[in-house]
């Protein structure tokens, strides 16, 4: 045996000197590399793996897009964000891929997003021109997909929660309304939710926490989870989070806007990039906004940029035209 075998040999062995090597290569080539053996499949798919590989954050790898506004009857597609993988034309347009690699699936619809897994909604037909939604966690990286049990009917929003750093599961957190009076001083206004959480390691639902109340306009839709908890923002009621390990409800602070004043300001974005919680308020002449950052302790927002794009619409006034 040569020592260059002799020292391939000793390295293929080590799994630290291993590890080391694989969390170098890009995700494309990880992927290939999964088919190699067994044993490098276990060392990649460890969670350990993952976090090394990235301990902070993950860059942003594409955008998911619907091919039309009428989001039930649309073919949702993928522009990918790194240079190597955008085709364009003569015309530089760019391609879009559609996302046609998951079967069984018709409809779909991406509620929620956390750490590079998706959930997902689809829908089927059913006698009488009903139809039943159906809910999936999909890894868009590797083309598997998951589907849920069914939750219970009436729920309000599905989010997902999912952090290597924490665990190598994911959970799905629902809120549902409820026909229930928590106290006698009972307020029209508000109603009452009860939260379940579905876990991929018990792969069950189970209801946690007790039931709360809250204004009848709260929003359950588009929650992001930061902090370790879902964070729902609503502009008609108090905002709230769900802190998942501790499972209690919280209220997050409003900006330090008007409240009468949201619809003249209304925000285009929230979201947490970086492990920071963003909301992106429009300001005058809708070619101005402020990026807020919210407080880790919850205790306000704050100004992190203000931005005037004025000097580019003077500069491409035919790609400012829909803003102005």
């Amino acid at each position: 045996m040569s020592v260059h075998s002799s020292s391939i040999d000793k390295v293929a062995a080590n799994d630290d000197i291993l590890t080391q090597i694989l969390i170098k290569l890009p995700v494309k080539s990880l992927m290939q590399f999964k088919f190699v053996s067994k044993h490098w499949l276990s060392l990649i798919t460890n969670p350990y793996f993952a976090c090394c590989r990235n301990p902070n954050s993950s860059p942003v790898s594409g955008l998911f897009l619907y091919s039309s506004t009428r989001r039930r009857n649309a073919e949702l597609n993928f522009i990918p964000l790194q240079n190597s993988e955008i085709l364009s034309d003569d015309n530089d347009c760019v391609y879009l891929t559609p996302l046609t690699t998951i079967p069984s699936l018709s409809s779909k619809g991406i509620l929620s997003s956390c750490h590079g897994l998706l959930c997902c909604s689809s829908y089927s037909n059913l006698e009488g021109g009903d139809y039943q939604f159906r809910y999936h966690i999909l890894n868009p990286t590797t083309k598997e997909f998951k589907s849920l049990p069914q939750p219970r009917d009436g729920h309000k929003g599905l989010n997902l929660v999912f952090d290597l750093s924490r665990s190598p599961h994911y959970k799905v957190v629902c809120v549902w309304h409820v026909d229930h009076v928590l106290s006698i001083d009972y307020d029209r206004n508000k109603h009452c939710y009860q939260i379940e959480i579905y876990s991929s390691e018990t792969r069950s639902w189970r209801a946690c926490a007790e039931p709360f109340t809250a204004n009848q306009n709260s929003e359950f839709l588009g929650g992001v989870y930061w902090n370790g908890a879902i964070n729902y923002f609503s502009t008609s009621a108090d905002s709230l989070y769900f802190n998942v390990e501790e499972e209690c409800i919280g209220t997050i602070p409003m900006p330090p806007i008007p409240h009468e004043d949201w619809k003249a300001r209304p925000f285009r974005y929230y979201g947490e990039l970086n492990e920071h919680l963003h909301l992106v308020i429009i300001c005058n002449s809708r070619i101005q906004f402020d990026v807020y950052e919210m407080e880790r302790d919850y205790s306000g927002w704050f100004v992190k940029y203000h931005v005037d794009l004025g000097s580019v619409r003077a500069a491409f006034p035919q790609m400012m035209q829909r803003l102005s």
